[in-house]
């Protein structure tokens, strides 16, 4: 199938996917949440851009078993597309687009790989894309039909970006990372500077970069190093034993293997490991 030509500049759904990413990298280095005023001031309840979303999210979410259920829903959808007020649209969009543009490098903010992409572009052609084609529309809906009747399977990940704005309280939950630490935080009130680091990678990766890997392989081979180091240290034999069980259990990701949520939250732990060794041994 022919790939979707489209500007990520005017998809609602990947607009609202960055810029909730990029709220996690404002709030991980510490600058002003420029990016949290963006998405509350333009995503209210009283925008175009809101109700647009909302038919993205929909049809990025929503399964069915049956064909002739996705098609009512596609069909349903972009009947309600029809009646949003467009020259609102428009303008809360280009407003939008404004403030990201000053406010952020351009080509770092958008350079992120999307989760559904292909689902996103298509979605874009059917509702926005005035020049698409009758093969180009066929098309996109068949990605819709095959994307909402595909079975969830057990690896599939949810995206927890879009799956959290409509369920959490905006001020706190809308932070991206804190879906990924709560699996930590249930266990660690506070972050380490690397366990930062880490998590900053990560956000800013966004999705399986050859960097991202690159980087957690390296940090995986300084704490085996570093695990090493202080299992020589301790006096306790059966301590020392684990210790080095944990440092073979620690495996560097290899060339097929894309970078997971529980490859950080392992690694995150490891951190956290070795930080107790440091602080016990000095």
């Amino acid at each position: 199938m022919k790939k979707i030509k489209h500007s990520k500049y005017k998809n609602t759904g990947i607009l609202f996917e960055l810029l909730t990413r990029q709220i996690t990298v404002d709030t991980l280095s510490g600058n002003s949440n420029k990016s949290l005023d963006f998405l509350k001031k333009h995503f209210n309840s009283k925008s175009e851009l809101l109700k647009e979303y909302k038919i993205y999210n929909t049809l990025v979410t929503q399964k069915y078993k049956k064909e002739i259920q996705a098609t009512m829903l596609i069909d349903t959808l972009l009947e309600v597309h029809q009646k949003l007020n467009k020259s609102q649209l428009r303008r809360e969009k280009y407003n939008l687009i404004k403030e990201i543009k000053e406010n952020y490098n351009v080509n770092n903010f958008f350079k992120a790989k999307i989760t559904d992409y292909k689902v996103m572009a298509s979605i874009y052609n059917l509702l926005e894309n005035k020049k698409a084609t009758a093969l180009s529309i066929v098309n996109s809906k068949v990605t819709l039909l095959e994307h909402i009747t595909k079975n969830k399977s057990k690896n599939d990940k949810k995206d927890v970006v879009l799956e959290n704005f409509s369920k959490q309280d905006q001020d706190t939950r809308l932070l991206t990372y804190k879906v990924l630490l709560e699996k930590f935080n249930n266990k660690y009130s506070s972050l380490q500077d690397n366990q930062k680091t880490l998590l900053k990678e990560y956000v800013n990766s966004v999705s399986n970069s050859p960097a991202l890997k690159s980087y957690i392989n390296q940090e995986i081979k300084e704490v085996k190093k570093t695990l090493t180091k202080y299992s020589k240290k301790v006096e306790d034999k059966a301590v020392a034993i684990k210790l080095n069980e944990t440092k073979g259990m620690i495996k560097p990701l290899d060339k097929k293997s894309s970078v997971q949520d529980d490859n950080v939250i392992n690694l995150l732990n490891y951190y956290e490991l070795v930080n107790e060794l440091k602080t016990i041994h000095g």
